[in-house]
């Protein structure tokens, strides 16, 4: 496995360090030159594959600072709410990820540069984990490197890391067949509105949220339609699309939405669906990861 050393820039705000009982970590990853990440709290919750979306895995996120680890469980990315926690801001901290085979895979991330460095176990490989609990309720285990790896710029790290922590699930919810049910048929005719860029029909159909953002009274129905239209040639599949199931929970509905991107590239997306008044109204979605 050849590791990657990745550097960008990303702001998070405060941090708060209170370790949960149940939820420990303990050892280090260090980095020469540079530093080591000390983890005394884990939290645990279930992400999709990004490799392989209609199945997931276990992320865990190894840090000082406790993170509001149920409502990251109840976003469509649990992922993305974890790591933009405000108890995470000048935290270091490392993502573990845990399939259901035992396969792991880790990112040791240095806040103050977001220095990244990425890794995961093959076999013949020098990362190893050694997992003593791998259910949808408790995550737990050790990962190490039998000797110091040598990144791509030079430098040298070593891994030893131990970590116990309950899984920490979604809200519960009723499973949707394919085509989504009721809130699959409203997302059927909102993107039907798209295709015949219909602002009457999308403005209509977005949730408050979403109104406050592509409904601007600087802009004419011509603007807000074409800066719409654009943003979610971003979130959502142009083409091929179909709507393969979900969840419902009361007046909320995840939606698995399989189709191509304008990239060209096949994906899954989720898409969050509420409840309004009249109609079921599209409020937000996210990349789940690209299909195989």
């Amino acid at each position: 496995m050849r590791t990657v050393v990745l550097t960008c820039v990303a702001g998070f705000l405060l941090a708060v360090p209170a370790p949960t009982q149940g939820q420990t970590a303990s050892g280090a990853f260090a980095v020469q030159p540079g530093g080591s990440i000390t983890p005394k709290v884990a939290a645990a919750y279930r992400v999709r594959d990004q490799f392989n979306p209609r199945e997931t895995e276990i992320e865990v996120i190894l840090s000082t600072a406790d993170v509001n680890v149920a409502a990251a469980a109840a976003e469509l990315s649990p992922h993305m709410a974890v790591i933009n926690d405000p108890a995470l801001r000048d935290t270091n901290y490392v993502l573990v990820w845990v399939k259901p085979d035992g396969g792991v895979s880790m990112n040791a991330t240095f806040s103050k540069t977001m220095t990244q460095f990425l890794d995961r176990t093959t076999k013949g490989g020098t990362l190893k984990a050694e997992l003593t609990s791998n259910t949808a309720e408790k995550v737990a285990g050790r990962i190490f490197t039998t000797s110091p790896v040598k990144t791509l710029d030079g430098a040298t790290y070593t891994v030893d890391l131990t970590f116990s922590t309950p899984v920490t699930a979604a809200p519960a919810g009723t499973a949707l067949p394919g085509g989504g049910g009721e809130p699959g048929k409203a997302l059927g005719a909102f993107l039907a509105a798209r295709q015949q860029k219909d602002w009457t029909s999308l403005k209509g159909a977005l949730a408050p949220r979403l109104t406050g953002m592509f409904v601007k009274d600087y802009n004419d129905d011509a603007e807000n339609l074409a800066d719409m239209l654009q943003t979610l040639d971003f979130w959502l599949p142009v083409k091929d699309v179909a709507i393969t199931g979900g969840a419902m929970r009361g007046d909320d509905a995840v939606l698995d939405v399989e189709g191509t991107l304008a990239s060209g590239v096949r994906s899954l997306t989720l898409v969050r669906m509420i409840k309004g008044p009249s109609q079921w109204l599209f409020e937000s979605a996210t990349l789940a990861g690209m299909l195989p």
